[in-house]
């Protein structure tokens, strides 16, 4: 019994530091006191921690070989188009980041999986510290979004970095929120937990987390479509079928009204009006105009449909420089599509689009598969990687998202759990012979 306490507190350990290694470079109080040695120490001290399980780590692995050959197949085809199209204009540093550090976090998530409440108390605990700072600015300086952009609210100093805060603070209380419920066993926390959601989706709303605010939105309208899915398919596509039709409708109306030139207060610093200011204004920086300009790329040149321009191309082609690995970070590497999906399909061609298509909704089917017999803390993980997913396609970048590897990893390793124990429960005699077998 001593033995097997000992153990767990060790995984959940193992789990607390790989979580706070995942997001250490975009934590922000760690940004103020030195984020990258930071980010360096816990990641070396979690790779240590996962190298002393590294037989159950294997023994996981072998239950999700499918996945793995995915994913080895991918990374397969990124080094090779490194190696063909990029390696004259990027450095090689950039390849060797991208190889190095995402396998870092997908190990770091596919442990984490083993104690999923340390990964969720992980996630609260950063998003009490936010909400700290943000009610004590709040007390002594007012509305963090006074004259339409948010505020200096953690004391950055840095205008180009504290007025891109909202989506960070955005991305950690949205990631939060899950959590929540992940951690909500009881019915009275559940209930608050529940209650919070409105007040979380209304915050984000405020101070214009757009990306985070989408994201939470679809994991939460994704747990209601899975659990009516395991209940009723046949309702689940009929519900799906007019979500996507209201969507398309909204959008197209959305977008139509914006188009017209429809006038928004200049100052008005809330998501709908800063996405009708973006649509409306031609500046080059602005994620809609750069997703229009990256389409028209790749429409332009179809002979490179297939297997793109290269990785790291992106920032290249648009006279930004080449990119370089997170420590040492070029101009280059603040460039990217804004869409992990865009990105590939410019810079992998349609080759690599399949691959990560593929890579990463199986984990979402295969999780359906066993959403019934999933428990809250493992559904609620699902929905962090949902969550990850979709603010990738808003405004992620494939070399540099570590969360989104993390997250990724976390749902992959419960599938592995979730099939061992599947395994486990096969291989045990019919309970007449266990019976019998106890006798002899």
């Amino acid at each position: 019994m001593l033995v097997n306490y000992t153990t767990r507190r060790f995984t959940e350990v193992t789990a607390a530091i790989v979580t706070t290694a995942a997001f250490a470079k975009t934590f922000i109080p760690f940004y103020l006191v030195g984020s990258t040695p930071i980010f360096a120490a816990t990641c070396a001290i979690g790779a240590a921690l996962v190298a002393v399980h590294w037989r159950a780590l294997g023994d996981m692995a072998g239950s999700v070989r499918d996945l793995l050959l995915i994913l080895i197949l991918f990374y397969g085809l990124v080094s090779i188009n490194f190696l063909v199209q990029s390696r004259s204009a990027v450095p090689i540093t950039h390849l060797i980041g991208i190889l190095s550090f995402h396998g870092l976090f997908l190990i770091f998530g596919f442990a984490a999986a083993r104690a999923l409440n340390a990964v969720l108390l992980v996630l609260l605990g950063a998003a009490a510290i936010y909400l700290m700072v943000i009610a004590q600015y709040a007390v002594r300086s007012g509305d963090l979004m006074q004259g339409g952009v948010i505020h200096d609210v953690f004391g950055v100093g840095s205008a180009d970095i504290y007025l891109a805060l909202h989506q960070n603070i955005g991305q950690v209380l949205g990631a939060a929120a899950i959590a929540a419920l992940g951690l909500s066993r009881h019915r009275t926390i559940r209930i608050v937990a529940v209650v919070a959601l409105p007040f979380s989706l209304a915050f984000l709303f405020h101070i214009a987390a757009r990306g985070a605010l989408i994201a939470l939105v679809c994991s939460l309208a994704f747990f209601a479509a899975a659990e009516l899915w395991v209940r009723s398919r046949k309702h689940a596509l009929v519900g799906l079928t007019l979500a996507v039709i209201t969507v398309a409708a909204a959008s197209g109306w959305f977008y139509q009204r914006a188009f017209q030139g429809q006038t928004v207060d200049p100052k008005a610093g809330d998501a709908i009006s800063r996405t009708i200011r973006e649509i409306q204004d031609p500046n080059p920086g602005f994620r809609t105009q750069i997703w229009a300009r990256t389409a028209n790329s790749i429409i332009a040149e179809p002979d490179r449909l297939l297997f793109g321009r290269g990785i790291g191309m992106f920032p290249v082609n648009e006279g930004m420089g080449a990119p370089d690995w997170l420590l040492r970070k070029a101009e280059g590497s603040k460039h990217y599509p804004h869409n992990v999906y865009l990105e590939m399909l410019y810079e992998t061609g349609i080759a690599g689009l399949l691959l990560i298509t593929i890579l990463t909704l199986l984990p979402i089917g295969i999780s359906l598969n066993f959403w019934r017999t999933l428990s809250v803390p493992e559904k609620c993980a699902v929905l962090l990687y949902v969550f990850s997913l979709v603010s990738s396609e808003l405004s992620g970048a494939f070399a540099f998202s570590y969360a989104f590897q993390f997250f990724f990893a976390l749902v992959v390793g419960i599938i592995a759990l979730k099939r061992m124990d599947m395994a486990s429960v096969s291989d045990r005699p019919p309970p007449r012979q266990q019976a019998h077998i106890s006798a002899l």
